[in-house]
């Protein structure tokens, strides 16, 4: 237990400091003799309107790949897979004692993670086969462009302070290291792509806390979107653009929420138990949000619906689960 407590908090700091049911429906109407004897009187100029039909969420599935030390190794933090329809578990044999910040490619399948010995990103096939080193320079915390052809990653390589990251973008063979934004001393960190691949969300404590920034991918201009009393740690697009899921700090624990694009209109907070929730992830369909939490006593997976109406423990176990990936 010692070592497994060892581990995830040791995890924890390198992540954060490197390169930084339904009611039931009775029936009471009444019966009538004739439907004319009930039916109002309608202007004929008004057409009348439709009722809307209810919206049914669909069930969860497809797969979520995470960081666990759960297998022979307690001591090992692995790529693991969860079949979200089966509750099956399998694991992604990377070779390594620690792989971390995994996400899916968008065809689902290839997984990038990152190496935190001496901090490079590799890719690899669900089935542990074509491993290839993607960086051969400090990086951290990267996502896949929509095509799948690029990665953008946060880096504190070159000019830019230790543990002081900025943005950069690579093809996925690691050709064309391109870096997007050059601010030190500024923290950059935690690179989304939009689903249009038209901006990259980050996030930068150049206003003193943790907020929401967009960086416009045709001009390399960057604006802040959210501006909240909290610090935002983790933040990701919605499977349309349309909405972003964060995970914050308010000073007495962190919280997911979700925002309009816009980082401001219809602010909702999902959980609010101050539980570590951390690391939100859309589900494919969007109707969900993936996070790890320690509400349980331990660190585990956790949805939540879109509107914070259900929360769902995915695992539940002696194990640290953390920074979930969710694909169809």
């Amino acid at each position: 237990m010692k070592t497994k407590i060892i581990l995830f908090m040791a995890v924890l700091l390198v992540a954060i400091s490197a390169c930084n049911g339904g009611e039931q429906v009775v029936d009471t109407t009444e019966p009538v003799d004739s439907v004319d004897s009930v039916q109002p009187e309608l202007d004929e100029n008004i057409e009348p309107s439709a009722t809307p039909e209810p919206t049914e969420i669909p069930a969860p599935s497809g797969k979520i790949v995470f960081s666990s030390n759960r297998g022979e190794n307690p001591g090992k933090l692995g790529l693991h897979v969860l079949d979200v329809g089966t509750g099956e578990f399998s694991e992604i044999e990377t070779g390594l004692l620690v792989s971390f910040f995994p996400k899916w490619s968008p065809d689902g399948s290839t997984v990038m993670y990152v190496d935190p010995l001496p901090y490079f990103i590799y890719t690899i096939k669900e089935d542990g086969t074509e491993k290839v080193q993607v960086t051969n320079i400090r990086s951290n915390n990267g996502d896949w462009s929509p095509d799948g052809s690029q990665i953008v990653f946060q880096s504190d390589h070159d000019n830019e302070p230790q543990d002081t990251p900025d943005l950069y973008v690579i093809d996925t063979d690691g050709s064309n290291l391109e870096e997007i934004l050059d601010d030190p001393p500024q923290i950059d960190f935690s690179p989304r792509w939009s689903p249009n691949g038209d901006q990259v969300l980050f996030i930068s404590m150049r206003t003193g806390r943790m907020q929401m920034y967009t960086l416009d991918l045709s001009d390399l201009a960057f604006e802040q979107i959210s501006d909240f009393e909290m610090n935002i740690s983790e933040a990701v697009w919605s499977p349309d653009g349309s909405r972003i899921a964060f995970s914050a700090d308010d000073g007495s624990g962190s919280d997911i929420y979700a925002v309009d694009a816009d980082g401001v209109s219809n602010l909702v907070q999902l959980t609010e138990d101050g539980n570590a929730n951390l690391y939100p992830c859309w589900s494919p369909d969007g109707s969900r949000i993936v996070y790890s939490s320690k509400a349980s006593g331990n660190t585990d997976l956790w949805m939540v619906l879109f509107d914070g109406s259900e929360t769902t423990q995915l695992t539940d176990d002696e194990w640290d689960d953390l920074f979930p990936d969710w694909v169809r």
